[in-house]
């Protein structure tokens, strides 16, 4: 009988946590983070990391632990999480994968394209077009290198360009040639159960309120204060962390304080709805077999 790993995901603010919390104190089990957001160890108010009782309560890995100025990615997180899991295992504790970036539970459960390294001065010389292009200068050059990708990338999707430009430039051949090569399964020996706590748009909107209060009573205009004093990049992953660009403001005093926590929340509602057609979308609830990568 092959092992078994427990997935719990689903849209911020749904309580995915506390329903892990509650399962890991019962199994035997260790928590690991599945939210590309709260793997920084900058700003875990802002981005609602378990609190100091929960950490102590049961083990937790894969939070606060990466470094904001740096960017994690799904390639990155599947090597990480693949560790913690194979940990547990050996420990004879339970993992419960926990968190709502859909993509990266994707990547856990049904692989990745295998995709050669980009040589820093390649992905160097692309993100500097990057900061000096247009949206639709950039997908120009896409559509000349990879005119399948740009069947499914939007030129408002910087990200996704330059990503395809880079893997052109390092490797002559088009991102969704590489793509569309069968996956490697992280974890082929081990099955997945996944569960995908959700709640409909007014009652998570509710839940997301609470928790954007919560966040300014508990100082995060001080965290995002405190990140703005530090030596970062330009770039650097956790400006991008959802409500960061908000607070700034607010500390720079361009907006008022009821105006920063309006615009939290809808950023988070927003977020909030993609997840949920993610889940919607990409991923089935119920057993994952080890095996069933196609």
């Amino acid at each position: 009988m092959k092992q078994k790993a427990y997935i719990i995901c689903g849209p911020t603010a749904s309580g995915k946590s506390s329903l892990a919390i509650d399962l890991a104190l019962k199994n035997n089990g260790v928590i690991i983070n599945a939210d590309s957001q709260q793997v920084y160890r900058e700003l875990p108010i802002l981005t609602a990391c378990p609190s100091k009782k929960d950490y102590e309560t049961v083990p937790h890995k894969l939070y606060q632990f990466f470094d904001g100025g740096k960017k994690m990615d799904a390639s990155l997180w599947v090597d990480y999480a693949k560790k913690e899991i194979e940990a547990a295992f050996n420990q004879n504790k339970t993992p419960y994968i926990v968190g709502g970036t859909g993509f990266y539970i994707k990547a856990l459960t049904q692989g990745l394209s295998v995709i050669p390294d980009i040589p820093a001065n390649i992905r160097k010389q692309v993100r500097q077009e990057g900061l000096h292009a247009k949206n639709v200068e950039l997908y120009e050059i896409l559509k000349k290198y990879d005119p399948d990708l740009c069947k499914k990338v939007l030129p408002s999707d910087k990200q996704r360009v330059l990503r395809g430009i880079e893997v052109f430039r390092a490797t002559g051949t088009p991102l969704s040639v590489w793509q569309r090569q069968k996956k490697v399964l992280p974890l082929p020996e081990i099955d997945f159960d996944l569960q995908i706590i959700d709640f409909e748009m007014p009652e998570l909107e509710q839940r997301i309120k609470l928790r954007t209060e919560e966040m300014f009573k508990n100082g995060v205009v001080d965290e995002v204060k405190e990140v703005l004093r530090g030596d970062y990049p330009d770039n650097a992953a956790v400006f991008k962390i959802i409500g960061f660009q908000t607070i700034w403001q607010y500390l720079a005093e361009n907006i008022t304080l009821d105006e920063a926590k309006a615009e939290v929340i809808l950023l988070t509602r927003q977020y909030a709805k993609r997840q949920r057609t993610f889940f919607r979308t990409q991923l089935k609830a119920g057993n994952i077999e080890g095996n069933s990568a196609k």
